[in-house]
């Protein structure tokens, strides 16, 4: 008894004709892999990755410092001269909860997720007629959720029960300074990532949500190396002014794995079902993202940035699972009847972020703070609303600074909040997926239940530390 059959087009799992699996947050998610460890990553992804960046709102396209220019814009690479070295971590806390009409109120149970990043660079200064030249490598990502967790039998399981994502950006960056006032870059970048999930699907005779109906279905799968890249400028029209561009095209993201499910033992029995093979492959589709930066010196010691960041996420229509030779067989229907395309319906839309932030030199050569604020508008339509992922309209607010330890090296703190806008949906396509109808060759499956109706609320808390060594300046200290 495999998995579900939402009949009406538009619903949140299958188009008629097919049959579905798992309420899958898309891998959108992306997050990264350091060194040889994994890192989890999820879901619709918040912003961003880097304590540089978190600390000042997401305000970072323009003339990005650090290591993590390779993710905000190469281009600015090419100032930073000499060996560099940033080790970069984030701690996120996701709160989301949903109360469906007159049911029981359910909450992401998965606690605090780590998010480190890596990168590495050497600028060369002057070579030939260019006015510098720097090398990077790294590996970095959106920054995401990437566990959520929720009552086996709540409300939400036929959304979703458990998720575990990860999606990791190897990154290798070469940038250049062509003038005083302008420099370009670009990061190649290898995507590799896994997805683990699970949710209930309806396998009862009729209209219903008692779980002893419930089939539980399983997806795992994993990528190879998927190539995309970031493309960046840099210019500076008078010398305070820094004004930067960057564009990461969208990209498809194809995993293969294992589709499994168990049938409730009240019918897996008495019907005989069988299943033979598990291979399936998934599919996600991932955004361009273009980002437009203006930063300007205010003296020696204010700097202000301002950003406008779009993601193209109507690219996503729909997410995905293609088995590969899955068939189902029972006492009712020996034939075996394979299982088709399995179709989510998301139909987001493209969002657009505005940031806004700016540092303070409090102690010269000893002490900077900085903060941010940002509005980002949601790419989930609220009909399409659910636990799945909950990255709706938000705003978030930062604090942060940098104190220079001694001479080459730097420690960086920052935290955000994130204040997501309360969804109270009223007209949901997320409907109960339903299995295939196996007692006889004739027999329908009953029509889907909706199960998205409801309020969602939601918040974001992150905390992130990252240590910058300049090893030229630490050379320099010891002599």
């Amino acid at each position: 008894m495999q998995t579900s059959q939402p009949r009406r087009e538009g619903s949140d799992g299958v188009r008629p004709g097919t049959v579905a699996v798992g309420g899958c947050a898309p891998v959108a998610l992306p997050l990264l892999l350091l060194a040889a460890r994994t890192a989890l990553a999820a879901g619709i992804e918040h912003p961003d990755v880097g304590t540089l960046s978190i600390g000042r709102g997401g305000a970072y396209a323009a003339a990005p410092s650090d290591g993590l220019a390779m993710f905000y814009n190469p281009a600015g690479l090419a100032d930073q001269r000499g060996f560099r070295v940033t080790l970069d971590a984030s701690l996120s806390w996701q709160g989301l909860t949903f109360t469906p009409p007159g049911g029981q109120t359910v909450s992401n149970g998965e606690g605090g997720f780590l998010v480190p990043a890596l990168a590495a660079s050497y600028g060369l200064g002057p070579v030939r007629w260019l006015r510098g030249l720097t090398f990077a490598l790294g590996a970095t990502g959106p920054s995401a959720i990437g566990k959520e967790s929720y009552p086996d039998a709540g409300p939400q399981r036929y959304a979703l029960i458990k998720s575990d994502y990860f999606i990791a950006y190897y990154s290798g960056s070469v940038a250049a300074a062509f003038t005083r006032w302008l420099s370009a870059g670009v990061t190649f970048q290898l995507v590799q990532g896994r997805a683990e999930f699970s949710q209930a699907v309806w396998s009862g005779p009729g209209m219903d949500t008692e779980p002893v109906y419930d089939s539980l279905a399983r997806v795992k799968v994993s990528s190879s190396l998927i190539p995309t890249a970031v493309f960046g400028v840099s210019a500076r029209p008078t010398p305070p002014l820094a004004l930067g561009l960057s564009y990461r095209p969208g990209f498809d993201f194809l995993a293969h794995g294992t589709l499994t499910t168990q049938p409730p033992e009240m019918l897996a029995g008495p019907l005989n079902i069988m299943i033979q093979g598990d291979q399936t492959d998934f599919f996600v589709a991932f955004p361009d993202v273009i980002r437009l930066g203006a930063q300007y010196q205010l003296g020696p010691r204010w700097l202000v940035e301002a950003d406008i960041v779009a993601e193209r996420w109507s690219r996503l229509h729909t997410i995905e699972i293609r088995p590969q030779g899955i068939t189902l067989t029972s006492s009712g229907y020996p034939t075996a009847r394979p299982l088709p395309t399995i179709v989510f319906q998301k139909d987001f839309e493209d969002a657009v972020s505005f940031r806004v932030g700016g540092d303070f030199v409090a102690l010269p050569g000893r002490l900077t703070v900085r903060a941010g604020y940002l509005h980002e508008t949601s790419a989930i339509p609220l009909r399409s609303v659910s636990v799945d992922f909950g990255n709706w309209q938000r705003d978030m607010v930062s604090l942060g600074g940098t104190v220079a330890l001694w001479p080459g090296v730097t420690a960086s703190v920052a935290y955000a909040h994130h204040f997501l806008a309360d969804q109270n949906v009223t007209d949901s396509q997320v409907v109960q997926v339903i299995s295939p109808c196996l007692a006889t060759p004739d027999c329908t499956e009953p029509a889907p239940t909706v199960v998205g109706k409801g309020r969602y609320t939601g918040s974001l808390d992150v905390a992130s530390l990252s240590l910058g060594l300049v090893l030229d300046d630490l050379r320099a200290a010891r002599h």
